[in-house]
């Protein structure tokens, strides 16, 4: 089987999506924060990380932090951690076919000067694993938008 490169795709609960179509379209999300601040770097081969943020004013750190966690967990990212002393929140994706490999998720909440509140979230695949991007700025938009509600 040398030279057969295997596509693995992201188990996402009920968001069959991550594995989809990356044809990008135009919409009135891409004015959201969220979207303009989101990254992708990487590449198929080596692995690609994938990061959005968002910032909030005048709102409470404990409960940006609650909502988010909650977001987290609502959106079945599996097993979650979350340390709010330190403002981490990780869980992580079975990859299928992935024989348990785990993408992982890192969501940052962070106190900044001038009472603004800073939400990052950052999503990774390995080398040789696939995900939308169109999905995987969607549901990590979800997660730093959780803040405000």
């Amino acid at each position: 089987m040398k030279g057969l490169i295997i596509t693995l795709a992201l188990l996402v609960g009920s968001s069959p999506g991550w594995a989809g179509d990356e044809t990008k379209q135009a919409s009135p999300d891409e004015a959201r924060a969220c979207m303009k601040n989101f990254t992708e770097d990487g590449s198929f081969f080596k692995g690609k990380t994938y990061k959005t943020w968002q910032d909030y004013k005048d709102v409470a750190y404990d409960s940006v932090f609650r909502r988010v966690a909650q977001a987290v967990a609502e959106n079945n990212w599996g097993t979650v951690n979350a340390n709010k002393d330190l403002g981490i929140i990780t869980a992580g994706q079975a990859v299928t076919m992935g024989q348990g490999s785990v993408a992982p998720l890192n969501v940052i909440v962070k106190e900044k000067s001038g009472g603004l509140i800073h939400i990052e979230a950052n999503f990774g695949t390995a080398g040789g694993q696939k995900a939308s991007t169109n999905t995987v700025r969607t549901e990590l938009c979800k997660l730093v938008e959780a803040g405000a509600e």
